[in-house]
């Protein structure tokens, strides 16, 4: 097994099967939806209380947008909730979104996560979700393989497990 961000290539890498997260068209590969995603803001449960708690959208004014290399699209999310009066771009930018998830953790600010990509720390109580108002994300995460890879038994029984996991 192996983790990365780079694309795999199916034949010079020696991949079986892989997870990717886009728009599931991959030439040459059979591709299943593994799950969706939404994005909407998280934070410490320590930023709900305090000088300037979080309370509404309109909150986010008083505090530090926290983004990812990936560009979850802050922009979007405050005019959909009605907010102009900030500066989408504002904060810190990290190079992994793991690293401005756990920033949130540590209470340096808000950051607009990616539902699969929080969950974790949702259930555990490390963040939580002060607005109701999430998007869609424009892309998914899928299953991916080469369709001849699908014939070897422990091949389907892994993506059959990943898919099966997923729900």
């Amino acid at each position: 097994m192996a983790i990365s961000e780079r694309l795999a290539d199916f034949v010079s890498d020696g991949i079986d099967i892989a997870i990717r997260c886009g728009g599931g068209q991959y030439p040459g590969l059979s591709a299943e939806l593994l799950m969706k995603e939404d994005h909407f803001p998280v934070c410490s449960p320590q930023l709900l209380k305090g000088r300037d708690p979080l309370r509404t959208p309109a909150d986010v004014t008083r505090h530090t947008l926290l983004h990812d290399v990936f560009t979850v699209d802050w922009a979007i999310w405050l005019h959909s909730a009605g907010i102009d009066n900030v500066d989408p771009h504002r904060g810190p930018t990290f190079l992994s979104s793991d690293h401005a998830i756990q920033a949130a953790v540590r209470g340096e600010g808000v950051v607009l996560g990616r539902s699969a990509l929080v969950a974790d720390d949702l259930a555990a109580g490390r963040l939580v979700r002060p607005f109701e108002l999430s998007l869609p994300a424009g892309f998914a995460y899928y299953v991916v393989c080469p369709q001849r890879a699908l014939r070897r038994p422990s091949v389907k029984a892994f993506r059959d497990w990943l898919i099966a996991e997923a729900l």
